[in-house]
């Protein structure tokens, strides 16, 4: 059993399945990879920039151990509906390659290169031995109709045994993916004892938007974009607070917002499974446009430019995961 280090992602994203999580530790198994904990490797450092067009992270991970130690590391997205295609949800892959996120890493200043696992679920089920032997572990919905497209490129015995178990459906397309794709970048890293290892991740991110008509009425109860409408946590999602609705409202009237609003996600949590707090967090949310209007549940964020906003913390246990909003 090999240890995994798993890496904090934010996705611009609102999915039924769990989004990308912060750095934690973990092993692989014959069913993937899995989520542990580690009492050698203290994250010293994270800061963290989420922007609607780019992610950025810099970590500073300390050894505190008298040994090496060795890990799988693991970088993991978002669990993605296929069967829903391009348009119902409100989202599209960032970029059409293997690599859909342009994910890029760089350990002490030098580039690595991740490997990309996916897997495939079908009504909780793990179906991708199925869905890999008829060729079609890759099919994604780069754009409108090309579920028909890769489906058409399949192997007529592997196309007809997916149809048969209802792995391919009539959807958006008539050959649609009906599985749960889960996917994760994942590289082998050595820590040195009692060494510091720099750790430095940027990405495009998945982008969840949703129309409003009346975005100053939006719930902070309920999951805007790819689900808009799925209630939430008992708790505010967002913490639209009473200044945000009235500025939402003013710049409504103003004609200064349209009814595009997207959503953010990062899940921070996962950070507990390292030894000890996180030494120095850095948070940077930049909305993008100045007149863009942000909302999310983290006080004592300070306006540092027309766009960004910023927090830091000393010895950070998170609580709760970032969840934001921004009125476009």
């Amino acid at each position: 059993m090999k240890l995994v280090l798993v890496l904090a992602a934010c996705v611009l994203s609102v999915l039924a399945a769990p989004a990308i999580a912060n750095d934690s530790s973990g092993f692989q198994s014959t069913t993937g990879i899995h989520l542990s904990s580690t009492a050698d490797i203290r994250m010293q450092s994270e800061e963290l920039y989420i922007s609607p067009t780019r992610i950025r992270i810099d970590y500073v991970f300390h050894n505190v151990a008298d040994h090496p130690v060795t890990t799988l590391v693991v970088f993991p997205l978002p669990d993605l509906d296929l069967s829903q295609g391009l348009t119902a949800p409100h989202w599209a892959f960032p970029v059409d390659k293997s690599n859909f996120l342009d994910f890029k890493v760089r350990i002490d200043g030098k580039a690595i290169a991740a490997n990309l696992e996916r897997r495939a679920f079908f009504h909780g089920r793990d179906v991708t031995r199925d869905v890999a032997a008829a060729g079609a572990l890759d099919m994604a919905p780069w754009l409108p109709g090309a579920y028909e497209r890769q489906a058409s490129a399949l192997p007529a015995a592997g196309l007809a045994r997916l149809r048969r178990d209802g792995l391919l459906a009539a959807g958006e397309d008539p050959d649609t993916p009906q599985w749960h794709l889960r996917t994760r970048y994942f590289w082998t890293q050595t820590f040195p004892a009692g060494a510091d290892v720099r750790m430095h991740q940027t990405y495009r991110p998945f982008v969840g938007s949703a129309l409003i008509s009346n975005v100053a009425k939006v719930s902070g109860r309920k999951v805007v974009g790819w689900l808009v409408g799925r209630e939430a946590a008992s708790t505010d999602r967002y913490c639209i607070d009473p200044a945000t609705r009235q500025a939402l409202s003013a710049a409504q009237k103003r004609k200064t917002l349209g009814g595009s609003v997207a959503e953010l996600e990062y899940i921070l949590t996962t950070a507990r499974n390292w030894l000890g707090p996180i030494g120095r967090f850095h948070l940077i949310i930049d909305k993008g446009t100045p007149a863009n209007i942000v909302s999310l549940c983290w006080p004592g964020l300070r306006k540092t430019g027309p766009t960004t906003y910023e927090w830091t913390g000393a010895d950070f246990v998170p609580q709760r995961n970032i969840a934001l909003l921004i009125f476009e």
